[in-house]
C-alpha cells in the first residue's frame, strides 16, 4: 500500500507538471504564467532563443521528471525493513519502485504530452516573434555594416541626410514601440535584450548624422555668408569714371540674375538648421550668430540691389554722353591718321623707305588700337541701348594705312633685293655662281606686276612711281644680271670677260680663283656696253657645258667596253668592228666634240677618247 502510495504521489506530480504547462490553454486560467522565461536575440540567419527549445527539454526531461522518479524511488520499502524480516522465511521479493515508475504507460504518456507541449510552445513562439524578424532585422543588419567614418567620407546632399535622419528617427520610434514580453503557452518570450543591443544602433548613427548636418550647416553658412558679403562690396561701389561705371551695369545686371540663386543657398542653409531643430541637436551659440548674419547679409544684398538700381538711373545719362564724345573723339583720331597718309614722307618719294615703313608699322598698331577701343564703345552702346557705331571710318583708315605699308614695303624690299643681287659676292669660295637667275627674273616680274596694278590704282602717287622705277632701272640690268649669273662660267670664262672689260680682279688669297667681286664693281667698266661680247662668252660656257656633260655621260657609258677594229678595204683606214656594242648617240656627241670650232679648253680630254677611235 505505501509504494502503491509513492507511485501514485509521483504520477499526481506529473499529470501536475503538465496541467501547469497545458494552463494556458484552459479557459478557466486566462491568468496562467508562463513557466520558462526565454530571451530572443538576431543571428545572421534567422532568430534564437536562449534556452533554446533543446535545454528546456533537457530541463524538463533529465532534472523534473527524473527528479520525481528520484524521490519516489528513495521512499523507504516496508517489507524490506529489519523488523519486519522475521516474518518472512527469506528475503522478500518484489519489483521496484523506478521499474513500476517506468514501466507505466500512463507516465509514458504523461511524459510524450509534457514533450510536446514544450515543442509546440516553440513552434508558436517563433511564429510570435516573426514581427520581430520583419521589423527590426534591417535595423541589426545596419548596425553590423554601417561605418560612421566612411559615411562622414563620402559627398552627401541635404536631401540624403534628411532622408536618413528621418530614417533613424523612425527607427528610434519603432524600437520605442517594440513589444518586449509575449507570453506564448508556457514560455515567457523576453525581447527586452534585443532592444537592448538595437538602441545604441539607431542612437549612435542618428548622432554622427546630425553632427554631420551641423558640420555641413556651419560650412555652408560661411562659404554663403562670404560670397554674398562680398557682393555687397561690389555693389555698394560708386564709379565716375565710363569705364568703371559700365563694369558696374555688367555686374548689377549679373548680379540681379544670381538674386534667385543666392535666396536659395540661403534657403538651404535655414533648412539644415530646421532639420537640426527638428532633430533635437543643440547649435552653438556662434554658429547661431553666423546664421543670424546670413540673414541679414540676403537682407542687405538685396537692398544694395535696389540702391544700385537708382545710382545706374541716375547716372546712365551723363555717362551716355561721355560714350558718345569718346566714340566721335576716337573717329575724328582715325580722320586725322587719313590726312596725314596723303602728306609728309608718306607721299615724298625722295623719303627714307625703312624710315617709311618703321611709321607705317606703328601707325597701324595705333589704328588697332583704336579699333580695339571703338569695337569695346559698340558693347557700352548696346548696353545703353543706343546705336553702335558703323565702323566705316576705322576700316578706311585700316585700308587706306595698309594700303600705303604695303607700297612702301614693296619699295623698301625691292631696293634691299636688288642690292644684294648687285652688291654682293657673285662666286662663292669654289668659284661656283651664287646668283639664282631664275628667282631672280621671277621676283623682278613679281615686283613689276606690283608696280603696274598700283600705277593703274594711282597713277599720280610719286610713291608708286618710285617703284616702277626702281623696278625699271633693275630691269635694264637684269641681262647683265643673266649672262653674269650664268653657273656655267668657269674660271677661263671669267678671265676672257675680265679682258674684254678691261677689269683687273685680283687673284684669291690663296693665289686662285678671284677675289670676291659683285655686279656694282664690274658696272664701272661699262658693261652694259659690252653686253653683246659678254653674251658671247656666256653662250660658249654654257655650250661647253652642255658637251662637258654629254661626254661625262659617254665615257660613263663607254666604261668597260672594249672596242676593236679592222682595216677597211684598202684605204689605209681603220673601222670599229661590233659596232651594235656602241650608242650612235655617243658617236654623234664625239663628232660635234672633235667639229666644234669653240671647244679647244676641252682638247685636253679628247686623247683620252682617241684611244677608241
Amino acid at each position: 500500500l505505501f509504494v502503491e502510495g509513492v507511485i501514485k504521489s509521483a504520477v499526481c506530480s506529473v499529470e501536475e507538471l503538465l496541467a501547469l504547462l497545458t494552463a494556458h490553454k484552459q479557459q478557466t486560467d486566462k491568468q496562467a504564467k508562463a513557466l520558462f522565461q526565454v530571451f530572443v536575440s538576431f543571428e545572421p540567419k534567422g532568430l534564437a532563443f536562449a534556452p533554446n527549445e533543446s535545454a528546456v527539454l533537457e530541463e524538463i526531461n533529465a532534472n523534473t521528471l527524473e527528479g520525481i522518479i528520484s524521490i519516489a524511488q528513495g521512499a523507504p520499502r516496508l517489507l524490506f525493513m529489519r523488523a519486519f524480516a522475521h516474518l518472512y522465511g527469506g528475503k522478500p521479493s518484489g519489483l521496484s519502485t523506478l521499474n513500476i515508475l517506468r514501466s507505466m504507460p500512463h507516465l509514458t504518456q504523461l511524459r510524450a504530452a509534457i514533450n510536446q507541449t514544450v515543442i509546440d510552445d516553440f513552434t508558436a513562439a517563433r511564429d510570435a516573434v516573426r514581427e520581430l524578424d520583419v521589423g527590426y532585422r534591417k535595423i541589426w543588419d545596419f548596425g553590423r555594416s554601417w561605418d560612421p567614418d566612411a559615411y562622414a567620407a563620402q559627398p552627401r546632399s541635404l536631401s540624403e541626410i534628411r532622408r536618413d535622419l528621418v530614417l533613424q528617427r523612425n527607427w528610434k520610434a519603432s524600437l520605442d514601440r517594440m513589444k518586449t514580453n509575449m507570453a506564448v503557452g508556457c514560455l515567457q518570450v523576453d525581447a527586452k535584450p534585443l532592444r537592448a543591443e538595437l538602441v545604441p544602433v539607431t542612437a549612435a548613427a542618428l548622432e554622427r548624422i546630425k553632427l554631420l548636418l551641423l558640420n555641413m550647416a556651419r560650412q555652408a553658412t560661411l562659404a554663403v555668408l562670404d560670397d554674398i558679403t562680398a557682393r555687397i562690396q561690389m555693389l555698394a561701389a560708386r564709379p565716375t569714371g565710363l569705364d568703371e561705371f559700365v563694369n558696374y551695369m555688367v555686374l548689377h545686371t549679373a548680379q540681379l540674375d544670381d538674386r534667385k540663386l543666392l535666396s536659395s543657398q540661403v534657403g538651404q542653409v535655414d533648412d539644415m538648421y530646421e532639420s537640426l531643430a527638428a532633430h533635437e541637436q543643440k547649435v552653438p551659440t556662434a554658429d547661431q550668430v553666423k546664421h543670424d548674419d546670413l540673414t541679414e547679409a540676403l537682407a542687405t544684398f538685396q537692398l544694395q540691389l535696389t540702391e544700385g538700381k537708382e545710382f545706374i538711373a541716375d547716372n546712365k545719362e551723363s555717362q551716355s554722353t561721355t560714350l558718345t564724345a569718346n566714340v566721335s573723339s576716337v573717329n575724328e583720331e582715325l580722320r586725322g591718321v587719313i590726312d596725314s597718309l596723303h602728306t609728309g614722307k608718306y607721299v615724298d618719294a625722295s623719303s627714307d623707305p625703312d624710315d617709311v615703313v618703321s611709321d607705317l608699322e606703328a601707325m597701324l598698331q595705333h589704328i588697332s588700337g583704336l579699333g580695339e577701343a571703338l569695337g569695346l564703345y559698340n558693347q557700352y552702346l548696346g548696353l545703353f541701348d543706343a546705336a553702335t557705331d558703323d565702323l566705316s571710318t576705322l576700316m578706311m583708315a585700316e585700308k587706306e594705312a595698309n594700303g600705303r605699308y604695303q607700297l612702301w614695303r614693296s619699295v623698301r624690299d625691292f631696293l634691299e633685293q636688288s642690292r644684294a643681287w648687285t652688291e654682293e659676292p657673285i662666286l662663292d669660295d669654289d668659284g661656283l655662281v651664287l646668283l639664282n637667275v631664275e628667282a631672280v627674273r621671277q621676283e623682278v616680274e613679281d615686283y613689276a606686276a606690283k608696280a603696274y596694278k598700283a600705277a593703274k590704282a594711282n597713277k599720280d602717287d610719286q610713291v608708286v612711281s618710285r617703284l616702277k622705277d626702281v623696278v625699271d632701272d633693275f630691269k635694264e640690268l637684269l641681262p647683265l644680271v643673266e649672262e653674269l649669273g650664268n653657273p656655267a662660267l668657269q674660271e677661263r670664262h671669267w678671265i676672257e670677260m675680265f679682258d674684254i672689260i678691261g677689269a683687273d680682279i685680283a687673284s684669291g688669297e690663296d693665289g686662285t680663283g678671284f677675289a670676291p667681286f659683285s655686279i656694282r664693281q664690274l658696272l664701272q667698266f661699262d658693261l652694259l656696253e659690252q653686253l653683246d661680247k659678254l653674251q658671247v662668252v656666256g653662250a660658249a660656257a654654257s655650250k661647253e657645258a652642255g658637251l662637258e656633260k654629254a661626254l661625262a655621260k659617254m665615257q660613263s657609258d663607254w666604261d668597260g667596253v672594249s672596242f676593236r677594229v679592222v682595216e677597211y678595204k684598202d684605204t689605209g683606214t681603220f673601222v670599229i668592228a661590233g659596232t651594235d656594242e656602241v650608242q650612235v648617240g655617243a658617236t654623234l656627241v664625239l663628232v660635234a666634240v672633235c667639229l666644234a670650232t669653240v671647244l679647244s679648253p676641252l682638247n685636253t680630254r679628247l686623247p683620252g677618247l682617241s684611244r677608241h677611235s
